[in-house]
């Protein structure tokens, strides 16, 4: 049975911190109110059904978005979680999940274990939050505190038992085996035998002395396949070519500098183009090697406009027939392994400033849905 795990992204309420960084009342939906058409044809800005920008820091927001996954075929949530050595940040819609059990959805966390800077208005290097990952039982021991609560939820996605628990940059973090080993002897004092660990891959797999440590892997789409796929295309060849001929300009004297900074300036507006069916076809195709069990993963949609502006990335030529098509073939090609491994990351449910989202909008309504649930109900009965 394919379970659907939707990504579900919590930027969507305000929380001091981005009030300090980015203005007062700033959450996401910022973001997606002002983006504009960058050419013609081009399907931005998106806005909710409705006029729905809603806040996810009220309880009624959450209890809405799990009924209507439920309604159509999403087995539970993977809530993006933000920790940065003791503090975390927009860890409101996954609390309200916890301090609420009447809230009837399954569900799991991934970290999002990198540091936070201003690389949307293209100041990489303005740090606003440090991510650290001391290696130290003090650190693990406050995170595992945070962790153990959503591990022992009746409601957890597990794999044989284990409550999953994902990492979106593994090979960020000093001794992760260590760190996997020590939670996983405090989580027998809660009961629980053990922890499924799965390395979330965005480009390319993290090399054997990190995945050793892990349950399984989880292919983050469309990334993993757009960069495989392109990595060794003569477009991408040319612009290693350019990006060095940059990094070459940066060390050249100021006078020549100033004669070539509309080359430096074009460097910085460029858009990026995907196709959505030959990303597509290659993720259905794909056959990947590793030792680990494979989570296959899916997107909607992505376009990430509202952030990037005139550096976005775009996926061209995606619709809801599309999704519906592929995301068939796609839960055909899982259907052939173990059940423990029938899993699908969706990306995503709510990532609204990236284009990624199943949830409806002023276009396409409630078509992305339906087009899912088609695609389960082919293989298998949907509860009402």
């Amino acid at each position: 049975m394919t379970k659907i795990i939707a990504l579900y992204f919590p930027q969507l309420h305000a929380i001091p911190e981005n009030d300090e960084w980015w203005g007062e009342g700033f959450t996401d939906w910022v973001n997606v109110r002002r983006a504009t058409p960058l050419f013609p044809g081009h399907y931005q800005p998106r806005i909710p059904a409705n006029n729905n920008y809603y806040d996810q820091s009220k309880k009624e927001t959450i209890k809405q978005q799990v009924s209507l996954a439920k309604q159509y075929g999403i087995y539970g949530f993977c809530h993006y979680h933000y920790w940065f050595n003791g503090k975390q940040l927009l860890e409101k819609p996954t609390n309200i999940i916890l301090e609420n059990k009447d809230i009837d959805i399954k569900f799991c966390l991934a970290w999002a274990n990198e540091t936070w800077s201003r690389r949307w208005d293209g100041q990489d290097h303005d740090i606003l939050q440090l991510q650290t990952h001391p290696p130290e039982i003090n650190s693990w021991s406050l995170h595992f505190d945070y962790l153990i609560k959503a591990w022992t939820d009746k409601r957890a996605i597990t794999i044989d038992g284990k409550p999953i628990f994902l990492i979106y940059r593994p090979q960020k973090i000093h001794k992760i085996g260590e760190m996997f080993n020590y939670w996983k002897l405090r989580a027998k004092e809660f009961g629980l035998n053990d922890i499924f660990f799965i390395a979330m891959n965005q480009y390319q797999l993290p090399d054997f002395s990190i995945l050793q440590h892990f349950n399984g892997v989880m292919l983050f789409q469309p990334f993993y396949t757009a960069y495989n796929f392109r990595k060794n295309s003569m477009p991408h060849i040319l612009t290693k070519v350019k990006n060095k001929i940059i990094n070459v300009y940066n060390y050249l004297p100021s006078y020549i500098k100033n004669n070539l900074s509309d080359l430096k300036n074009k460097n910085k507006s460029s858009l990026t183009f995907y196709d959505y069916d030959v990303v597509w076809r290659q993720i259905i195709c794909e056959k990947i090697n590793t030792q680990l069990p494979l989570f296959e993963g899916a997107f909607v949609d992505w376009d990430n406009t509202a952030r990037y502006r005139e550096r976005a990335t775009i996926f061209r030529d995606a619709s809801p027939y599309k999704f519906e098509m592929y995301m068939k073939q796609l839960i055909a090609k899982i259907s052939r392994k173990k059940i423990s491994e029938q899993f699908i990351f969706i990306n995503a449910w709510n990532e609204w400033a990236e284009s990624a989202y199943l949830e409806p909008d002023s276009r396409f309504g409630l078509q992305y849905l339906d087009a899912l649930r088609s695609a389960i109900s082919e293989y298998e009965q949907i509860p009402e």
